[in-house]
């Protein structure tokens, strides 16, 4: 299969040069070549492996909203008729994929560079004497870490895959059969704990947040129990992470701010993927994406740029705009409303993001459109799609309210309440709007909705339903209102079933490996 060639030992390397273990660690530089043979040699070698083993982290990025967030009851898109050319990616949202969809397929793809860039690093490292035994800690934790995560990112979407545990050096070893989602989850869980015995503590240096480290594989293992609601699991290790040195930012806007983004100042973020603008090619676009169709977005971002068939996505849903009460600041700080025109030929000017969008009613002739506002901060560099934006995998706040969520189903349901109201605290900017419930199943509804209105956007809520067993139940629903609102929605979309829960494995990966089969119902 075409990603397979990703995890080929001769791969591994290309994008990865580093230098570790300082304010630059995540600082790519140009692809090159590098030769294997001479390569796994020196501590240098290794550290610079490691980084590359971070890189696809981006590449998910790229196309993780559309699957994680847009197929959800929290977002949809800016309907553009004149543009059909992104039909495809709305198909995600409406149900109505298939396996040829090349988002899935850059999905996968990514997951499993990574995956044998960490098989190369773990399979070197057991003949290699040059490592002090501290760096080799950390290196093979690093690794293992970073391979459970990608693992854990292909089973939740796609179900049992190809278990890859060492470098691929043949192209007859590159084709396995689909290994069960049981056996996935096992191997996960496994180089995760590893992960939690080897790494360092969080130090709170610059650039730390993108490194992993005890607190992340605490967070993420903890959360791979709950996707199988094994709460008594996850419930210590989260109980650990408390206790870690995070805490809350004082301001919820201030969280995603670049100026804020690394721990030395924003103790709140615990795994982020780390961008910077500039020539260097490690730029994001996200904003890019979230605003609207129009043909010129200086008057939104100081940058005049095209969105017409790029942007529209992540779009704020009705469903979620009225889950906010009067005085949360994630309202004003998640979704955002930019003021403008539609002429005659149905094509948007934009004339400016509305500084207050809670109740914001359009003057006559005016037309509002609401984006997901969350990663939207002046001033924009003056380069078309290059920001220093970088995408939060996890932060405190999820933490508390994954912990609440576990003490609740525990039986805990007092224990649950601090946790939680932390999060409403700082959003309300008092202890007035405290629940106070002890009910478990009131207070398992009020975990899941302060959840939706903490993670908006942060690409939580389609495993959130999943993970809760409500998908089918409430995406059908939300379907029925989708198509009563919006009339250029065919009347087969929005039929969810449970095999829609996963995505098809890409067709170009059935296509080169026939070993594998592909998930029901695609």
């Amino acid at each position: 299969m075409k990603s397979n060639k990703y995890i080929y030992g001769f791969c591994i390397l290309t994008a990865v040069a580093f230098a570790s273990c300082s304010k630059d660690f995540l600082t790519l530089y140009p692809e090159g070549n590098l030769n294997e043979g001479i390569f796994y040699k020196t501590p240098q070698d290794f550290q610079q492996a490691v980084v590359g083993t971070y890189t696809p982290l981006r590449d998910i990025a790229a196309n993780a909203f559309w699957m994680d967030e847009m197929r959800s009851d929290n977002a949809t898109y800016d309907y553009y008729a004149k543009d059909r050319g992104s039909a495809a990616r709305e198909n995600i949202s409406t149900f109505m994929d298939d396996a040829t969809n090349l988002v899935f397929q850059g999905r996968y793809q990514a997951a499993y560079t990574g995956i044998g860039r960490a098989n190369a690093i773990l399979d070197h490292l057991q003949d290699n004497s040059t490592l002090s035994d501290s760096l080799k800690k950390q290196v093979t934790g690093e690794a293992k870490a970073l391979r459970g995560h990608y693992y854990f990112d292909l089973v939740r979407n796609f179900g049992g895959v190809p278990l890859h545990l060492h470098e691929v050096l043949q192209a007859a070893d590159a084709y396995l059969p689909r290994a069960t989602a049981e056996e996935v989850y096992t191997q996960v869980i496994s180089d995760l704990k590893d992960a939690l015995d080897l790494l360092p503590a969080p130090s709170f240096k610059v650039a730390e947040t993108g490194r992993v480290n005890k607190g992340v594989a605490a967070t993420e293992l903890a959360a791979v129990y709950m996707q199988r609601k094994d709460y008594a699991n996850a419930l210590p290790l989260l109980q650990s992470v408390t206790t870690m040195g995070y805490n809350l930012m004082t301001s919820f806007n201030g969280v995603f701010n670049p100026a804020n983004k690394n721990a030395n100042v924003n103790k709140e973020l615990i795994f982020d993927i780390q961008y910077q603008s500039g020539t260097t090619g490690q730029s994001s676009n996200f904003i890019y994406r979230f605003i609207p169709h129009m043909a010129n977005t200086t008057n939104v971002l100081g940058v005049n740029f095209s969105t017409i068939g790029f942007g529209g996505w992540d779009v704020p849903s009705d469903d979620l705009i009225s889950l906010f009460e009067p005085g949360d600041s994630r309202f004003n700080a998640s979704i955002g409303i930019i003021a403008g025109k539609i002429n005659d030929a149905q094509d948007f000017t934009a004339d400016s993001v509305v500084s207050n969008a809670v109740g914001y009613t359009p003057k006559p002739g005016v037309t509002a459109k609401y984006f997901c506002k969350k990663y939207y901060f002046l001033p924009v560099p003056n380069i078309n799609q290059n920001t220093d934006q970088n995408w939060p995998l996890y932060r405190y706040a999820d933490v508390l309210l994954m912990l609440a969520e576990c003490l609740n189903e525990t039986g805990k349901t007092g224990d649950a309440l601090p946790y939680l109201n932390q999060i409403r605290a700082r959003a309300f900017g008092d202890a007035n709007h405290n629940i106070t419930t002890t009910d478990q199943g009131q207070l398992r509804t009020a975990i899941a909705l302060e959840r939706r209105r903490e993670l908006a956007f942060e690409n939580k809520r389609w495993q959130d339903l999943i993970r809760t067993g409500q998908a089918v139940t409430v995406m059908n629903a939300y379907g029925v209102l989708a198509k009563q609102k919006y009339p250029y929605l065919l009347p087969q979309s929005f039929t969810v079933t449970q095999e829609k829960l996963l995505y098809p494995i890409p067709q170009q990966e059935m296509n080169l490996n026939k070993n594998l089969k592909q998930n029901p119902g695609y």
